[in-house]
This record gives structure tokens, C-alpha cells and sequence, in this order.
């Protein structure tokens, strides 16, 4: 089991509610959502990252592509 640590935030009050609603209609934890919600996050920002650091390299065939893969 990986190591938990606490987490402590002040959110908007209608957000809250909203989230346990949410949450008790689709029988989630506010724990598991959040942790969710925080890793997705974490994970676009990766991968805009990695987009921007690419997007102006020069595209390659598909025969390129194929031959690089045959290697």
C-alpha cells in the first residue's frame, strides 16, 4: 500500500456539496475523486509539456516510419 499523507484545502462551499452529492449518487469516495481529479491534472500538464517541447519538430513518412520500426 503506498503511503498516504494529509491534504488539507479550503474549498468553495457550493463546490463541497456539489462533489459529495456527486459522489454519494455514484457511490465514490471524495478521496478517490480528488486524488483522480489531481492526477489527471498532473498528467496533461505532462503531456502539454511534452507537446510544446515537439510540436515544431518536422514530421516523417509513413515509409520512413515503417523503415525505423523494421530496424
Amino acid at each position: 500500500m503506498a503511503k498516504q499523507a494529509t491534504l488539507s484545502t479550503n474549498i468553495d462551499f457550493e463546490l463541497k456539496e456539489a462533489l459529495s452529492l456527486f459522489c454519494k449518487r455514484r457511490g465514490l469516495k471524495i478521496q478517490s475523486v480528488v486524488e483522480d481529479a489531481i492526477r489527471e491534472q498532473l498528467e496533461d500538464e505532462m503531456d502539454l509539456s511534452s507537446y510544446h517541447e515537439r510540436k515544431n519538430e518536422g514530421e516523417i513518412s509513413l515509409s520512413m516510419a515503417l523503415k525505423k520500426i523494421k530496424k
